[in-house]
């Protein structure tokens, strides 16, 4: 080739790279039309993505909006810019954070195209998160949009009160939260085509708290055609509070807030960071606020709802982690302290078991597998297996016993930092879903390639379920669906295999324990409240 072709055809490299740069930036800064006027985003610096930073979805919920169902976005002129954040909901430690905080966050792939949606619902105890994350690399790895959501939290999403009840028009209350995130799924359905999303195929998908929102979304008639698949992991649907049960808490609110239960003018006039303060509870001590069956939102658990055939119907893929909490668990010296001898008393005294339970447990989790410790076998017992293993599998169960295809995983990779420590723990597995282990602080370089190779098999397997209801896909090892008979089940590990469920037995007996599911979470985590002085001990031994 001639010095002139070689030139030329540099020339012409350049040339269509600079025209491929200023076509994105053109699509990411090009102003959006939604239903309430127009918005700009930007190119992202790492990725050849778009993305538009807090979208207002709804009217801001504030001041006699605090405890009503979201409302229509208040139109504007002009372009508005979304470039930065909206702030985080109401939460304890949060922030940049205000009642004014019903935004959601696009990323999109920077080039023209019709492209899956992924709405991503985030996790925490429902007292605290943030939608306000970074999806650029699962966009651009699956030519996906990807859509995160802020809701409210707490006191503020979901407390239940009778006068709320009757001033509401459908007779609803304590599921404001809820109904947050079913009105950003409506919001999808009529702008994401704008921003290059299909509407007709969108899968929702979240994390702990998240992942229970997502079985309120299968379950409430308000989302409703609005999504084809759904994600759930670390959380099930077994987590709903009776009306009645909603009001005891709240009163103990009005309570702390210093007004009488039958004011709620008076919860209604104080400002947000003094409710926040005074009221909103705190998640270690217990879960003050799950959604409530109100006959609106949910007309029962939505477990029970999936069981009675009143839900949507669509695939799912769901799983839970090796370890969740129960090694962190371990770090606290008095948790479940007990003597070998003592093994089966403290489980009738620490968490509510019958004795016959208890004698059940103690040969379903036998100490010689735990190092004849009786509070490493609590741990797994209490905060992995009963509160969130087996409750998934459950979930999983019910919506295959209603015919439809479902794919169930364990996640028990351990190779991150502290990873001796604190095993395959609650959330480990999201930075692998959304291409984040070189920006995740807890993963080590040394085995990096390791991680991300698991990395790459997670991340096709979600996009491919995502994309058409099915993980499987060219180059990942195969993922049997789950059915009642053999209980496959993908364990996501160095070595990724499918396996029958490893603990199908324990599961059966979760399934049929006497302690309901709420008050067994509780008794947990008012076993961990740091206000009561406990020092953890971070040592690899633990």
């Amino acid at each position: 080739m001639t010095c002139t072709k070689i030139i030329s055809a540099f020339t012409l490299a350049i040339t269509l790279l600079i025209s491929s740069t200023t076509m994105a930036d053109s699509l990411c800064s090009e102003p959006v039309e939604t239903n309430s006027g127009l918005v700009r985003g930007q190119a992202e610096t790492e990725t050849a993505t778009c993305v538009w930073r807090g979208v207002p979805y709804a009217a801001p919920p504030v001041g006699m909006l605090r405890w009503k169902a979201p409302q229509p976005t208040p139109p504007w002129s002009g372009v508005r810019d979304t470039t930065q954040f909206g702030h985080i909901c109401m939460q304890r430690g949060g922030e940049g954070m205000s009642e004014d905080c019903l935004y959601l966050n696009i990323w999109r792939p920077a080039k023209s195209g019709s492209f899956p949606v992924i709405v991503f619902i985030h996790g925490g105890g429902y007292h605290g998160g943030s939608g306000n994350l970074r999806g650029d690399r699962l966009s651009q790895a699956g030519d996906v949009v990807i859509v995160s959501i802020n809701y409210r939290l707490n006191i503020f999403g979901f407390m239940a009160h009778p006068k709320l009840r009757k001033a509401s028009p459908h007779n609803s209350t304590g599921g404001y939260g809820a109904m947050d995130q079913a009105y950003s799924l409506k919001w999808v359905q009529e702008n994401i085509e704008a921003f290059g999303g299909d509407p007709e195929n969108v899968t929702i998908f979240g994390q702990s708290a998240g992942g229970q929102s997502i079985c309120s979304m299968i379950a409430t008639p308000l989302a409703r055609g609005m999504f084809q698949r759904a994600i759930f992991q670390g959380g099930g649907g077994q987590a709903a509070y009776e009306l009645e049960q909603a009001y005891e808490i709240a009163r103990g609110s009005f309570e702390k807030a210093g007004c009488g239960f039958d004011d709620i003018d008076c919860m209604l006039d104080m400002p947000a960071d003094g409710l926040l303060a005074k009221a909103a509870g705190h998640i270690s001590k217990a879960f003050d606020y799950y959604p409530c069956i109100d006959g609106y939102v949910l007309t029962g658990t939505p477990q029970e709802m999936i069981e009675a055939g009143d839900f949507s119907r669509v695939p799912v893929l769901a799983g839970s982690n090796l370890d969740e909490f129960a090694m962190a668990v371990n770090l606290v010296p008095k948790y479940f302290f007990a003597m070998p001898f003592q093994y089966e008393n403290k489980i009738i005294k620490g968490m509510g078991a019958t004795p016959e339970e208890a004698k059940r447990l103690t040969e379903l989790y036998p100490l010689s597998d735990f190092g004849n410790r009786p509070n490493r076998a609590m741990a797994r017992m209490y905060a992995a297996d009963a509160a969130l293993t087996c409750p998934m599998r459950s979930s999983v169960a019910a919506i295959v016993d209603q015919g439809l295809p479902a794919y169930l995983f364990k996640f028990e990779y351990k190779g991150m930092k502290y990873g001796k420590v604190l095993g395959s723990f609650h959330g480990a597995e999201l930075p692998f879903i959304f291409g984040e282990l070189d920006r995740d602080r807890l993963y080590n370089s040394h085995n990096i390639e390791e991680a991300q190779e698991l990395g790459r098999i997670i991340q096709g397997y979600w996009l491919n379920f995502a994309k058409t209801g099915d993980p499987n896909g060219e180059g990942l090892p195969e993922w049997k669906r789950f059915d009642s008979d053999e209980q496959r089940i993908q364990i996501l590990d160095v070595e990724v295999r499918n396996v029958p469920h490893p603990d199908a037995e324990k599961c059966d007996f979760w399934d049929g324990y006497s302690t309901p599911y709420t008050e067994l979470v509780n008794l947990l985590l008012d076993q961990l409240d740091p206000r009561k002085k406990t020092k953890p001990r971070l040592t690899p031994d633990n």
